[in-house]
């Protein structure tokens, strides 16, 4: 049996004048008459059967059953109007490819290497979430996932995109001169990574500093927020060369030491066989491995220097 549902119109100077407690002002939002604006809701009040405003010489409010009512109505046009826009957004030519990548995987280098993407393959349009676990629920929603984890965890079926080699990064300003190690570590306080606390000790037992007793400043989360810290002369951190280029290049930081190590963890492309069948899927797969197999900091991530 079909619904039978009010004007769209009607609802949204519903939830509209409800927000504003006043015709004048929902008309000044929708850009209609304020006779529109009544005309709607007088409608409305019809078609339900019940008065939804109490009306007073200040304004209109909502009585009960307009609060009851506005809870629903509100939630159903957000959802509405989402759906719409994504809808919209979704081309009848281009075929939609779904990632799910670490954050500062996708801040750092996926989300600026993107332009070259489009230009090779105008006819897909790639979507990209960030998190470092992937949400209950939505495994099979995922077509291309990549994991930052321990190399001898990388399932059979992954690609390996990139080892993970670690350089030691500092804002030029900040780094002593003339440039002597002991003095780096004991004037320049180093900032912590808060979900893998053994980088820095694995750095200080790598080049015999366990001694150096260094400072250490404040922690962050992702690397892409470790590397905000650096440029802003908070201090030094280890950053995965490959996200680092950019700024290297430009001058933001340094590796005043020249040192960096191999953390034994990797960035692992996994996407199911089935998915790959599709020639969307494919080719981001295949784009994103030439990528990173032509990219020379690639090429540090399997030795420390």
């Amino acid at each position: 049996m079909e619904a039978r549902l009010p004007s769209m119109r009607a609802l949204q100077a519903f939830v509209v004048v409800a927000q504003q407690g006043s015709f004048s002002e929902a008309a000044k939002v929708l850009h209609v008459s304020q006779s529109t604006i009544s005309k709607q809701i007088q409608q409305l009040e019809q078609w339900i059967g019940q008065p939804l405003f109490a009306r007073t010489a200040y304004g209109v409010g909502l009585n009960a059953i307009g609060e009851t009512y506005l809870q629903s109505v509100s939630s159903g046009i957000h959802k509405i109007a989402n759906a719409t826009a994504y809808a919209r957004q979704q081309s009848v030519q281009q075929e939609s490819v779904s990632l799910l990548v670490p954050p500062s995987f996708a801040s750092l280098w996926l989300i600026p290497q993107l332009q070259d993407f489009k230009a090779r393959y105008p006819s897909i349009s790639v979507t990209v979430s960030a998190s470092d676990s992937i949400p209950q629920g939505k495994e099979k929603e995922v077509d291309i996932l990549i994991r930052c984890q321990p190399r001898q965890q990388a399932g059979s079926q992954s690609i390996c995109l990139a080892n993970e080699h670690l350089a030691l990064l500092a804002a030029a300003a900040i780094v002593p001169e003339p440039i002597e190690r002991a003095a780096l570590l004991a004037t320049v306080p180093v900032l912590s990574h808060l979900t893998r606390p053994t980088l820095w000790e694995h750095f200080w037992q790598q080049f015999g500093l366990t001694d150096s007793n260094p400072q250490y400043g404040a922690g962050f989360e992702h690397f892409f927020m470790a590397l905000e810290g650096v440029q802003q002369g908070m201090g030094m951190a280890l950053i995965p060369t490959f996200m680092a280029t950019t700024s290297l290049r430009q001058g933001k930081v340094v590796n005043p030491l020249g040192l960096g190590i191999d953390s034994g963890y990797g960035y692992y492309l996994y996407s199911a066989s089935y998915k790959q069948r599709a020639s969307g899927v494919s080719q981001v797969v295949q784009w994103l491995s030439d990528r990173f197999a032509r990219d020379p900091a690639r090429q540090l991530s399997s030795k420390s220097v």
